[in-house]
């Protein structure tokens, strides 16, 4: 078995055939195309669907379902990518193929942290390395192409990706690198209402990874109105989610270890992180889920023990 994960780029795949639109769809159709969807929507009431985060305690609040697009917001520096790369890794446990498309990122790292979150330690050998690239087989692929990139080859990379690949979520890092620039209102918007008719004609999952503005005190939780640039983007997307990091407590423990002084029960069991649903479309809940940090494997765990998941086996 091949111990090389798939890699895709634009010389190695012909996009060639995605980069055109398809013939446009009917869209006007009868309300009785729509009877078994919603019988079976009433027989099974309010249960949350879709792909699950890592950590139970979500599990009956947030969902990544396939038809939606969701975005996840931060601070530069807060952990947003690293966090969103643990949720895939879980998504295709779960049986359902990532392709993640890093532009700030080199495949080789992206594949390196995500080693050390299935190994659950900083130092995995190579012996986990091949197993975790065994592991990885049909259930991930990566795009290889740093910097900025047109909206169109975009275009073309996701239509590939769910038509030949039958990828279920595919991760754009980040909208910055997909637009010309912060001020570029109508791009931003015209590039997420891209990727919201591709995930609703595709039914895949597609996350976009967008910065937020750091604003005056970096210890404040953002929230969706504080994304850079349009605000149409928030208003776009099915679900918005922003990352954070606890950034006064990582300051007040350092400061008590310099002084050699314990750290306080109540600082060491506060959150290392926040992972903030601000907008659940399809859902009834919002709210805020705790989260605490293992450095050792870089993974976000559930609660102040911050013992780490076995990633390869948490669905099974």
């Amino acid at each position: 078995m091949s111990k090389v994960a798939p890699i895709i780029t634009p010389d190695s795949f012909d996009f060639r055939q995605y980069m055109a639109e398809t013939e446009p769809q009917a869209k006007v159709l009868g309300a009785e195309t729509w009877r078994d969807s919603l019988i079976d929507a009433v027989k099974n009431g309010t249960t949350v669907t879709g792909a699950r985060l890592p950590w139970a305690k979500t599990h009956d609040h947030i969902r990544f379902r396939g038809g939606e697009v969701s975005l996840w917001q931060g601070i530069n520096g807060h952990g947003k990518s690293q966090m969103l790369g643990q949720a895939c890794m879980g998504f295709a446990g779960q049986g359902e193929p990532v392709c993640i498309a890093s532009f700030e990122m080199k495949p080789v790292s992206t594949l390196k942290r995500m080693l050390r979150q299935a190994a659950m330690n900083d130092q995995p050998g190579e012996t986990m390395a091949a197993r975790f690239m065994d592991w990885l087989q049909g259930k991930f692929w990566l795009y290889d192409q740093l910097g900025t990139v047109r909206p169109e080859m975009i275009y073309a990379v996701i239509r590939y990706c769910a038509d030949k690949l039958k990828i279920k979520h595919i991760v754009i890092d980040s909208l910055m690198k997909c637009v010309r620039g912060e001020d570029d209102y109508n791009g931003q918007k015209d590039f997420v209402d891209m990727l919201t008719g591709l995930a609703r004609d595709l039914d895949v999952h597609i996350h976009l990874v967008h910065h937020v503005r750091k604003g005056e005190n970096e210890e404040k939780v953002p929230g969706k109105f504080d994304a850079k640039g349009s605000g149409a983007i928030s208003d776009q997307v099915d679900q918005v989610l922003t990352v954070w990091r606890n950034k006064k407590k990582e300051k007040t423990i350092a400061s008590l270890l310099r002084k050699n002084q314990p750290v306080d029960d109540e600082t060491r069991s506060s959150p290392d992180a926040m992972l903030v649903v601000d907008k659940n479309r399809h859902g009834e809940w919002e709210g805020s889920v705790a989260l605490w940090y293992h450095p050792q494997s870089l993974q976000y765990t559930p609660d102040n023990r911050c013992a780490p998941l076995d990633m390869l086996g948490v669905y099974r």
